[in-house]
């Protein structure tokens, strides 16, 4: 019997795939090209060689990363090419040498300064290791600052410093091969959550979340694999402790979260103001065995991994730890400061003694403002009948993302990753979640010379996001107001 031709819903979807595999072989192409780039000094060290290469990259991986979603959205490409592809250009991503930033030394600093000198990162800076400056481990790189991260991320860094053997570029790939095994198991849970969140879609008109469409969102994220796996930043590891706190929130496995939280906030600190909405919504839930044995499995991860450093806690350096949460760099905060600082230079010298005072002033406002909506919007909740694991999500992604977005003295691109994830939880057309795509997208143009350029960084990267979601939102509202009022009841059912 003749085999029946193809439909033409079958050829479209044929297409797609041919497309995607298009796509993928110019993400690899892309992150090929940058590895070669930068593994040849000779090539990569004029500034200007730099900027002719990423100005077409940044847009490149846009452009990819747009026309991938748009295919992918048509349920046209197979899961299985989805990870195979997203995973193979995440591990040419891991290949790019560190091109943006050396932080990813400064965690090998502190985990080897642990694993071979013995030394309390939190007592002992590097540079009090006699001889530091010889030894081949060790760069130069927060030399003289106690550590700023969580107990956990340092027993991370000295495990994975002793899986390198005392070989710094060997070290350095375990570090980076360390990312790119949380990314894959955070791309895991973000397909494994947004499956059990479009579950409840038939029930919940609206929220419709495609797991296939959440997990590429994630896998293929330029930030991502940028900040996270070429360069190495370790907020990608907070950000699977965070995520996974949300899967556990979503599959009912509520006396996990708290751990979790605990787990996240010890890696880094910013993890901490989910904690309070995370009790919120167990209270809410009744869920007292949850909160009770939660919260002592939380005490539990806080003193076992603090065992090797709390004994010397009358000799942590706090104050030098708090110092640098509070330098101003890529945030509001240093965009409003850096105006002052010009003004009063150019045209106001008289100013120029208030500087200090200026910095002081504007942190506490930002601070104070924070609190007020942190409070406001926790004060909300415990009035609601209900807090539903949704609402929880929404508030754990806005609490963290105001936070380090706008009130934060200190914002780098690669924090987001910290709480992104939390996005691809949210319904498809949910505000938040576009802001937070379209976010890490503005942030991506960091690797270009706009990242270090005090205005511009904060005007583009955040502010360019910011307008265009309130003007959305704006646009939207509008729209709500024409449609007839039981049209709208019925919306929001």
């Amino acid at each position: 019997m003749a085999a029946s031709p193809p439909t033409e819903q079958g050829l479209s979807a044929m297409a797609d795939r041919r497309r995607f595999l298009w796509l993928a072989g110019l993400g690899v192409f892309t992150f090929a090209l940058l590895w070669l780039f930068y593994a040849n000094p000779a090539l990569s060290a004029p500034r200007l060689n730099r900027e002719l290469l990423l100005w077409p990259v940044t847009f490149g991986l846009l452009w990819l990363y747009w026309a991938g979603y748009r295919l992918v959205a048509r349920e046209s490409v197979p899961l299985r090419w989805l990870v195979i592809s997203g995973l193979l250009v995440g591990l040419l991503a891991c290949m790019v040498p560190p091109f943006h930033s050396t932080d990813v030394f400064g965690y090998i600093n502190r985990g080897w300064q642990q694993a071979h000198y013995g030394m309390n990162p939190y007592v002992y800076t590097v540079d009090h290791i006699p001889g530091w400056e010889h030894d081949p481990m060790i760069t130069d790189h927060w030399v003289n600052n106690p550590s700023p991260y969580g107990f956990l991320y340092l027993l991370i860094a000295k495990g994975l410093c002793l899986l390198g053997g005392g070989d710094k570029e060997n070290t350095l790939l375990v570090f980076k091969l360390g990312n790119l095994v949380v990314h894959g198991v955070t791309a895991f849970l973000v397909w494994l959550g947004a499956t059990r969140v479009n579950s409840n879609a038939s029930t919940e008109p609206g929220r419709q979340n495609r797991p296939v469409l959440a997990l590429y969102l994630y896998l293929w994220n330029p930030l991502v694999l940028v900040h996270g796996l070429a360069n190495g930043h370790n907020d990608m590891m907070m950000g699977l402790f965070v995520t996974l706190s949300a899967y556990f929130a979503l599959i009912g496995s509520w006396v996990w979260i708290l751990p979790a939280l605990m787990a996240a906030t010890l890696i880094k600190y910013g993890a901490v103001v989910i904690l309070p909405f995370a009790l919120l919504f167990l209270l809410k839930q009744r869920a007292w065995r949850a909160m009770g044995l939660g919260g002592l499995l939380a005490a539990g991860v806080f003193l076992l991994t603090g065992l090797p450093y709390l004994p010397d806690w009358s000799q942590f350096h706090l104050k030098e730890i708090s110092r640098n949460a509070f330098v101003s760099h890529g945030s509001l905060h240093s965009l409003i400061y850096s105006v002052f600082k010009t003004v009063a230079k150019e045209l106001v010298p008289a100013w120029n003694p208030l500087r200090e005072l200026v910095r002081d002033v504007m942190k506490n406002v930002l601070l104070m403002l924070y609190t007020l909506f942190y409070g406001g919007l926790a004060v909300k909740r415990f009035r609601q009948s209900r807090y539903p694991v949704s609402e929880w999500i929404w508030d754990a992604l806005l609490v963290m993302a105001v936070l380090v977005c706008l009130v934060s003295l200190k914002f780098y691109p690669w924090y987001l990753a910290m709480f992104f994830p939390l996005a691809l939880f949210l319904p498809e057309q949910s505000w938040l979640r576009r802001f937070m795509l379209v976010l890490s997208g503005a942030q991506l143009f960091s690797i270009t010379f706009i990242g270090q350029a005090h205005l511009l960084n904060f005007l583009i990267m955040t502010g360019l996001p910011i307008a265009w979601v309130w003007r959305r939102i704006k646009k939207s509202h509008g729209k709500a107001a024409m449609v007839p009022v039981e049209s709208q009841s019925e919306r929001s059912v």
